[in-house]
């Protein structure tokens, strides 16, 4: 100690301690104690002012508004100031009296000290700020009244939401206003310009903002329209007393060549055929379902295409577009404007007596029809003396047939009317029984059930060995697709003698659309419904079903029955409540169903673009399964499966095909395939088909 005062006394200080030590007297320098005190003080200070200043920041914010701190900078760095030292209270004077010196002032204020010490201590803090995110509350817009829509091209189709029926066509480009929609948003509801209400398939609209109409529980079931002019069924015929009755007759099918092809896309009636492209020429033919012909050009407007046609004079004749399908663009056919010199259409006769009282020769390959006494007139090629029921047909003369390893009897129908056959599985035996439509075998398989229309018209059984053919009912009329019921006592049957005053789209034409609910009702359309009675002809009952049920099956579950809207089932009892089994209304086509015994299955036909495929699905509308489909080999045209039938164990199922070996489209023959559609294979019968694709009933298996 005594050696620093003596360096501070010779002027050798080397710090300003020292130097502050030795600017003073030596009576008045701080003890020790007080230096100690004093620096315990400024560090306090230090340590206070360090805590109070990070403080700030977090204290400040945590006090302001949300809306203040919303508006408050995201990123914010807190500026630091240089607090004063506690005890300082002024400068400190220098050695001579006065300020403290420039060095001292420089590097040893405390206050600058502590922002270094601060500074080193707590970096710089970043605090960012994130605004709470708002909750999205979306006000919902309202409803819109109605909106404006366009129709598609291909046009449109207005459909009665509560009959299913058609109520108008819509060309394209033609304005929809729409008010409504359904729940699943496919089907809009609204009026065209001319006033014409009803549901619209959404997809044959073009409309925005569809979503926004008020929607309505509604479940749409278009029935399709009968493109018809008269109340007759699709192939209608004299009635009693009438010597005149309809033979359809189709055209060979054209060879595929340069020329495009056109088909007739009409599933269950006509199409008229007339010698100009105006509905005001007169109609020189008839065209069947599905039936195809070579184009030959189109009129200016494109609503009509001239067709070949080899059986009329002059070789072509004219028919509506919207009733063809075709794969050629209709605007790059040539025009032309020939106008046929064929006479008019006449309905076809029977087949004249001669005066021996047979039957005239029929061109072969035509269907035929028991005329008003029932006899028959088979197809050429046929011997004449195979009419009793009891002689076996060796189908002309061919070797024995191969047995197949099947049981049961198949009832073969051969046309539209035409002869009925029996067929023995087990033994390959073919037996000609009688003529008419849509043969049924009963449950014990010791009668037929069919059906005839015009002359003696009803519903007939017959013993399978060709005894005691019996008319049993015929009080209604137009007669289709007899079926028995489980237990053998009951038949059902189609009849389609009720009729719905409709409107002619086109009133020159009678073959143009049937619309409802318009004026002047100036045509009629067939309603078909489903009726049975006993094998007596006694008891009978109406069925609850669907405008327009066709060809149903009924087995120990019920009644199973093809409508415009799709399959449906039903039970003979009154009041019963029919029920949707199956139902595409992109395909619209599912015709012909057949029901498993028991319960099981259901199996149907169905359109499949040019071509027809058969289909299962279970009875409550799952599993759709196809049994049938192309082989997609490069053909001219695929053939189509048709007419299915179960077997009486459930275990095989028959039907009509015209597939040939190469997979193409050709001679129509009976095939039978597993359950399950495997094993696909033609039977041996040789018998000349014609199937016209009016969901005839071709086939029955029966024990």
């Amino acid at each position: 100690m005594t050696m620093n005062r003596e360096r501070i006394r010779s002027g050798k200080a080397t710090s300003p301690l020292h130097r502050l030590v030795n600017a003073e007297p030596e009576g008045k320098r701080p003890g020790g104690r007080l230096l100690l005190m004093m620096s315990i003080g400024v560090m306090a200070g230090v340590i206070g002012a360090l805590f109070w200043i990070t403080q700030i920041p977090r204290g400040a914010l945590e006090t302001l508004p949300d809306q203040a701190a919303q508006a408050t900078s995201t990123t914010m760095t807190p500026t630091v100031a240089a607090p004063a030292v506690a005890d300082a209270g002024a400068m400190l004077p220098s050695a001579a009296g006065g300020e403290l010196s420039n060095d001292f002032s420089a590097g040893t204020n405390v206050g600058a000290g502590a922002a270094n010490l601060f500074a080193q201590l707590a970096p710089v803090q970043q605090v960012t700020l994130v605004p709470p995110t708002p909750t999205a509350t979306s006000t919902p817009m309202p409803p819109l009244a109605s909106v404006e829509a366009v129709v598609a091209i291909g046009g449109a189709e207005v459909w009665n939401g509560d009959t299913g029926l058609l109520a108008a066509r819509a060309p394209q480009g033609a304005l929809f206003t729409a008010t409504a929609r359904s729940e699943d948003g496919l089907w809009l509801y609204g009026s065209l310009e001319d006033g014409a209400e009803g549901w619209v398939a959404a997809e044959q609209l073009i409309v925005f903002d569809g979503n926004r109409l008020a929607s309505q529980a509604v479940v749409i079931m278009p029935i399709t329209p009968t493109p018809t002019g008269s109340g007759s069924a699709a192939m209608p015929t004299a009635q009693a007393g009438s010597a005149a009755t309809e033979v359809p007759v189709l055209r060979p099918t054209p060879v595929a060549g340069e020329a495009p092809l056109a088909e007739v896309a009409l599933q269950d009636s006509r199409l008229n055929l007339r010698a100009g492209p105006n509905s005001s020429y007169a109609v020189i033919a008839k065209a069947m379902p599905n039936e195809r012909f070579a184009i030959l050009g189109r009129d200016a407007t494109s609503k009509w295409l001239q067709l070949a046609l080899p059986d009329v004079v002059g070789g072509f004749g004219w028919a509506a577009a919207e009733f063809l399908t075709t794969d050629e663009v209709i605007a790059d056919l040539p025009v032309v404007n020939e106008v046929s010199n064929a006479p008019d259409y006449k309905e076809q006769q029977n087949v004249p007596e001669t005066k021996g009282g047979q039957p005239a020769p029929v061109d072969a390959g035509k269907p035929v029809e028991p005329n008003a006494q029932g006899a028959l007139y088979r197809p050429a090629g046929v011997p004449a003396s195979v009419n009793e029921g009891s002689k076996v047909v060796t189908q002309n003369e061919k070797p024995a047939a191969v047995a197949t390893g099947l049981s049961g009897k198949l009832a073969i129908q051969v046309s539209w009317g035409g002869d009925i056959y029996l067929y023995d599985l087990a033994t390959a035996e073919l037996r000609l029984l009688t003529g008419g439509y849509d043969p049924a075998i009963s449950p014990d398989g010791k009668q037929v059930a069919f059906t005839r229309v015009g002359g003696q018209h009803g519903l007939y059984l017959i013993n399978v060995d060709g005894s005691n053919e019996r008319l049993i009912f015929s009080e209604r009329t137009q007669f289709r697709s007899p079926k028995w019921s489980p237990d053998g006592q009951y038949i059902l049957f189609e009849r389609g003698d009720e009729f719905l005053n409709c409107t002619l789209s086109d009133p020159d034409d009678p073959a143009s659309a049937c619309l409802i609910d318009r004026e002047p009702e100036n045509a009629t359309e067939t309603q078909q419904k489903l009726a049975r009675v006993d094998v007596n002809g006694n008891n009978y009952q109406d069925i609850p079903v669907l405008p327009r049920a066709r060809v149903p099956d009924w087995n120990s579950a019920g009644i199973v029955y093809q409508s415009p809207g799709g399959i449906q089932m039903t039970q003979d009892q009154p009041g019963a409540q029919t029920k949707l089994v199956f139902f595409n209304i992109r395909k619209q086509y599912e015709l012909d169903p057949d029901w498993q015994p028991n319960g099981g299955r259901i199996i149907f036909q169905r359109r499949e673009n040019d071509h027809w495929e058969i289909y299962s699905v279970a009875a409550d509308g799952s599993g759709l399964t196809a049994l049938t489909h192309p082989n997609f080999t490069l053909v001219e045209k695929l053939p189509s499966n048709v007419a299915p039938a179960w077997s009486p164990d459930g275990n095989h199922i028959v039907f009509l095909s015209n597939r040939q070996p190469n997979q193409s489209a050709g001679v129509w023959g009976v095939w039978v395939m597993d359950a399950d559609g495997g094993n696909q294979r033609r039977l041996d019968i040789d018998l000349p088909f014609i199937y016209t694709f009016v969901a005839e009933q071709m086939l029955d298996w029966g024990r």
